[in-house]
């Protein structure tokens, strides 16, 4: 009975956990299943509730718009307000990072609300995913690379893989490893995103594991559980903070490499 109680509580963890249909071979499966609930272990099907979400709020905060924002308005304000201020002026400069306050609220919005519908019953954790996380990491890339073009030109590239006073002949090694270290810094915020919002889930059910393995005598693991939902919720909001600092300071890197 024991053991088929650790098999069962291993199944459900890689089932809700681990388990992501991010592939091209199951991104079509869950809407030829007759169980429907089954649908929302899917990071497609995740990505869409979270632009849903996000469409949902820009159509509220705009219809809610006025001299002194309230509800929902208000909150918005909140965190763009703290994004702006806290992490996009604070690294980029306010003439500079103005031109990209929407960017960083954006990719901050669309993290926390990735990582919290991650706790909420039936909904599965899309940032929990390296694809997901590896996606977004690209579209910085691309963001990046993108401003340096629009700065600077073309030639502002040189300045962002290239520090000045450099010598001739030391240009092509040191072009190529800044170069590496731009990408490897894109991979690490992939990586850093994904592991903390899967380890903290893995923790989650395996602690409510435990009570289907013992009985009411691991109680106290049940206990322990709640604190830790609790404890994800504050991880949410600070590992999508981290990640949107981490993205404003690089960028500014790549802008202002003077800096």
């Amino acid at each position: 009975m024991e053991q088929e109680s650790q098999e069962a509580v291993q199944m459900f963890i890689n089932h809700h956990a681990l388990h992501h249909a991010g592939s091209s071979s199951a991104w079509n499966v869950p809407f030829f299943r007759v169980d429907a609930l089954e649908w929302f272990r899917y990071d497609a099907v995740m990505l869409g509730v979270i632009v849903l979400a996000l469409l949902g709020l820009a159509v509220a905060v705009r219809r809610s718009r006025g001299e002194v924002p309230k509800g929902i308005a208000a909150v918005a304000e909140m965190f763009v307000v703290f994004v702006r201020d806290s992490i996009v002026y604070e690294n980029m400069g306010r003439e500079v990072g103005r031109r990209y306050v929407s960017f960083f609220c954006t990719l901050f919005i669309f993290i926390l609300c990735g990582n919290l519908l991650g706790l909420v019953p039936l909904f599965s954790t899309a940032t929990g995913c390296v694809s997901v996380t590896a996606g977004l990491a690209t579209v910085f890339v691309f963001v990046a690379l993108g401003a340096v073009a629009r700065e600077h030109g073309l030639a502002g590239f040189k300045g962002a893989f290239v520090p000045q006073g450099l010598p001739v002949w030391m240009t092509p090694l040191m072009a190529g490893m800044e170069a590496v270290g731009f990408f490897s810094r894109a991979v690490t915020l992939a990586v850093r995103l994904f592991c903390n919002m899967l380890a903290g889930h893995i923790v989650i059910y395996a602690l409510l594991g435990m009570v289907v393995i013992l009985g009411w005598v691991a109680l106290p693991f049940l206990a322990m559980s709640v604190v830790m939902w609790f404890f994800e919720i504050f991880v949410a909001f600070l590992q999508a903070y981290i990640f949107t600092l981490l993205c404003a300071i690089s960028l500014n890197m790549m802008v202002n490499p003077e800096h």
